[in-house]
């Protein structure tokens, strides 16, 4: 027990560098739904249709299951019982309605809702699962899946997934698929997600005679110089984050972490130390005043026209729009510019089961509904009245027509999500290495040492991390 402790604490600092984007502007995405909206649960239909709009605009997205009966070999309650969610999206219009109609197919179920603060989530899951009372059912960011199964503190979800009709292993995204994998075993329910693109103002391109986004690093350090000059910057660069947002330049030039059996660093290797000074040689390029800052509280010099391109997740375009739409039709997102190949970093969340959850068939129940299609496609594309911009982490939902009749530039992330590589890697000990990352990658931004230093640093140490 001692030993499992250790490994979860330290999982937790790990995960505290790789905070998801997401979470840091999970108030400002739009994923509630109106009393007008609530009918759409009702009927089982992922969009909704405005007074006055063709419902033709509005086809339902995803395959509409008898919500009552998903896995039907997996036996209900006989006598009620009360099970646990906990996370930090319970307070959203959303979640409570999908409960309750839960609740409705599922008399003998009570959901009792436990909120946790985002940042907050991983520190107190892991003295719940050390203390031996976690909650039934969790909603968590992806990338602590693989940390909490590898300590067996999960419950391995295969054999439920058998059972259903709603969860389908070879539906979801490979990345995100990956992100819940443990030895070639599901521990997580992927259910929601984003790609990482390119956001640029169309107005500064036009004054600086840009005439499209840049396809590749070239002219991604073109633009950005072309851009930069009388308190006006190019690119956007927070070293608390460093190495999150360096991932992309490492797989792109065909760099890796870790060996195929985590056991090695690679990320120093001549690709990684390219990738790593192109990524640090953009820091002349950004706004000093953000460099120790996090890429949702840059959103303001972007919004205000003081850097040119910034490179975030989907979430992104929900906080502009909804936060300043005073720029609208003044910016617009493209692809990460690439190098030798296709490569983005994803971002998510999963529905997980505690290994010591005390109810856990009927926490199965609970994940299993929330993640039917068309209650997967209800969460993260929202309605009409108030569109998401999240996508859901399937391809059956990907390939809907309709799934971007509510915010047309999804369309563009929804590609990059087949470029989506996990941010995690094959160890479990990976995110004390990452931490070290980031550090290292931080002081080269602020020019305290050389980029190809920073790796080399990092990874001895981090080596001595992977050797214990």
């Amino acid at each position: 027990m001692a030993k499992q402790q250790h490994g979860l604490e330290a999982m937790v600092r790990g995960a505290a560098a790789r905070l998801s984007r997401r979470r840091l502007a999970q108030g400002g995405v739009a994923l509630g739904i109106s009393a007008a909206g609530a009918g759409v649960l009702r009927g089982g239909g992922a969009l909704a249709r405005q007074e006055g709009t063709p419902a033709a605009e509005f086809t339902p997205i995803g395959e509409e299951l008898d919500l009552a009966n998903l896995s039907p070999g997996i036996p209900e309650p006989t006598e009620p019982v009360t099970i646990t969610f906990q996370s930090w999206v319970n307070e959203t219009e959303m979640m409570p309605m999908l409960r309750d109609r839960f609740q409705e197919l599922h008399p003998n179920i009570t959901v009792e809702f436990t909120g946790v603060p985002a940042e907050e989530m991983d520190t107190r899951l892991t003295t719940q699962i050390a203390g031996g009372n976690p909650p039934d059912s969790v909603f968590v960011d992806m990338s602590s899946v693989v940390d909490y199964a590898s300590r067996n503190a999960l419950l391995d979800l295969s054999p439920y997934i058998a059972e259903s009709a709603a969860v389908v292993r070879d539906d979801y995204v490979g990345a995100f698929l990956d992100s819940v994998l443990w030895e070639d075993r599901m521990y997580g329910l992927p259910i929601d997600g984003e790609s990482t693109g390119l956001f640029y103002r169309t107005d500064l391109f036009e004054a600086a005679g840009i005439a499209a986004p840049p396809a590749n690093w070239e002219e991604l350090e073109a633009a950005a110089q072309a851009l930069t000059g009388d308190g006006q910057y190019g690119y956007i660069m927070f070293a608390p984050e460093a190495a999150y947002y360096w991932y992309p330049y490492l797989w792109q030039n065909g760099g890796e972490l870790l060996s195929p059996d985590g056991q090695t660093i690679l990320f120093n290797s001549d690709a990684g130390k390219e990738a790593a000074e192109f990524y640090v040689g953009l820091a002349q390029y950004s706004p000093p005043d953000y460099l120790n800052s996090n890429s949702y509280d840059g959103r303001v010099a972007f919004a205000t026209g003081q850097v040119g391109m910034y490179v975030a997740g989907a979430w992104f375009a929900s906080v502009i729009q909804s936060e300043y739409p005073d720029i609208d039709g003044l910016w617009a997102a493209a692809p990460l510019p690439v190098k030798e190949r296709c490569a983005t970093t994803i971002a998510g969340d999963a529905l997980i089961i505690p290994a010591q959850a005390q109810n856990p068939d009927a926490a199965w129940k609970w994940i299993e509904f929330l993640s039917a299609p068309q209650n997967m496609a209800l969460w993260t594309l929202g309605t009409p009245e108030s569109p998401g911009s999240l996508l859901p982490p399937r391809t059956s939902l990907l390939e809907d027509p309709n799934v971007f009749a509510l915010n047309p530039i999804l369309e563009g992330f929804a590609q990059q999500m087949e470029c989506g590589v996990t941010g995690g890697a094959p160890n479990e000990r990976y995110g004390e290495v990452e931490t070290v990352l980031n550090d290292n990658l931080g002081r080269a931004i602020y020019g305290e040492i050389d980029a190809a230093t920073a790796l080399d640093e990092a990874a001895l140490e981090g080596s001595d991390i992977l050797s214990r």
